[in-house]
This record gives structure tokens, C-alpha cells and sequence, in this order.
């Protein structure tokens, strides 16, 4: 397995040195979300649940995040090249505050402001300012690019007019 050093990050994704971890692309906060409903995976279909966006405080623009499961949309829009997988990992501050993110594997061919699930543990909570880094997106260098490109129901998620674009 080959993943990518943050110098090819920079020059593959077209980021800036500033948006780079010292291992991979910092990810930070955008929205948090708290399940209102119940999510169903058939073999044919799946349903997702319904989301309440919680809304950071407005004097100070920080989440103040419960013990529980919170869905994140991360701010960055990405674009996972054709011959490579992403993977979030969650920031070692997170772990050690109680609290942790899950993802997926980002597909070849992926656009768009993924999701994480960010689950606090800590029974006091947790205080996250939004636009905080919370992880960092690794890539994965695959053996050569692919014609399994990912253009499903999430490609493209989460435009905004004013993002960053990697």
C-alpha cells in the first residue's frame, strides 16, 4: 500500500501548504447533524434517516456536542483522483478529548463535502468551534487508475457557492 506523501497531496489536489496536515489533508468541520430518525439498508435499497443540523452557539460559531452520534459535513469539497481512495482518519486532539469520527472509503472518482460520523464518548461532552480541524484525509495510491468510478446518489454532495475546492 502506497499513501501519498502531504507534497504529492499538494500538487495532485492543487491545495495549499496551510490546508495540509503532516500527513494528509486537514478536514474540518462545516455541519454537524443529530439523527431524528431511523435508517434502513435493504438488498434493493436503502432509506436514510432524517438530520436536525445542530447549529453552533451564535456568539462565539462553536458546537457544544453532547455525549451521543452526530453526522459532520466536512467543509472541504474533494475530488479523489481516478487512481487513488481517500480515507479520513480522525485528529489524535479528538481521541484524547473522547470522541471519534468513522468514515468510509472515498472512491476513485468522488466529488464532493463528504460526511464523518463523529461519535463523543466523553460523558461531559465535547466543544468543537466550527471550521476546526478534526481529521485528515489520507490518500491511498491504487495500482492504476479505474473505470469503476464512483457517480452515485452522493456525487457532488454538499456544493456551496463559496468553498474550497481540492
Amino acid at each position: 500500500m502506497t499513501v501519498l506523501r502531504p507534497e504529492d497531496i499538494i500538487s495532485i489536489l492543487g491545495v495549499k501548504e496551510k490546508d495540509i496536515d503532516c500527513s494528509g489533508l486537514k478536514m474540518t468541520v462545516g455541519e454537524v447533524y443529530r439523527f431524528t430518525s431511523r435508517g434502513r439498508i435493504l438488498i434493493n435499497s436503502k432509506e436514510l434517516p432524517e438530520y436536525k443540523e445542530v447549529k453552533p452557539a451564535p456568539i462565539n460559531n462553536r458546537y457544544y456536542l453532547e455525549l451521543g452520534v452526530y453526522l459532520v459535513r466536512y467543509r472541504e469539497y474533494v475530488k479523489i483522483p481516478e487512481d487513488c481512495i481517500g480515507l479520513v482518519l480522525p485528529r489524535s486532539s479528538l481521541l484524547r478529548m473522547g470522541a471519534t469520527l468513522h468514515t468510509a472509503i472515498w472512491d476513485p472518482g468522488y466529488e464532493g463535502r463528504g460526511i464523518g460520523l463523529l461519535v463523543v464518548y466523553n460523558i461531559h461532552g465535547i466543544e468543537l468551534e466550527r471550521g476546526a480541524q478534526i481529521g485528515q484525509m489520507i490518500l491511498v495510491k491504487m495500482t492504476g487508475s479505474t473505470r469503476f468510478l464512483y457517480r452515485g446518489i452522493y456525487y457532488k454532495e454538499g456544493r456551496i457557492s463559496n468553498q474550497s475546492h481540492y
